[in-house]
C-alpha cells in the first residue's frame, strides 16, 4: 500500500495551502514539480501522520527540488 503525501503551497503572507495529494513518494513529486512550474512561491510534500516534509521546491527563488 503506498503512502499518501500532501502538496502545500507557501503563500507570501506565510499561510499554507493544501493543493493536492498524490500516492506515493514518485508520483507526489511529479505533481509537486507540476504545480510548483506554474508559480514562484514555495512548494512541499508533506507526510501528514509524522508531519515530515518530503521535498521542496522554490525554496529562496531557487526552482530546485531539495529533499529535507
Amino acid at each position: 500500500m503506498s503512502r499518501i503525501y500532501d502538496i502545500f503551497e507557501l503563500l507570501p503572507d506565510g499561510s499554507k495551502l493544501l493543493r493536492g495529494c498524490a500516492a506515493g513518494l514518485e508520483g507526489a513529486k511529479v505533481k509537486l514539480e507540476e504545480l510548483a512550474s506554474a508559480s514562484e512561491n514555495e512548494f512541499h510534500i508533506m507526510y501528514i501522520p509524522t508531519r515530515e516534509i518530503i521535498a521542496r521546491v522554490n525554496v529562496g527563488g531557487e526552482h530546485e527540488l531539495t529533499n529535507s
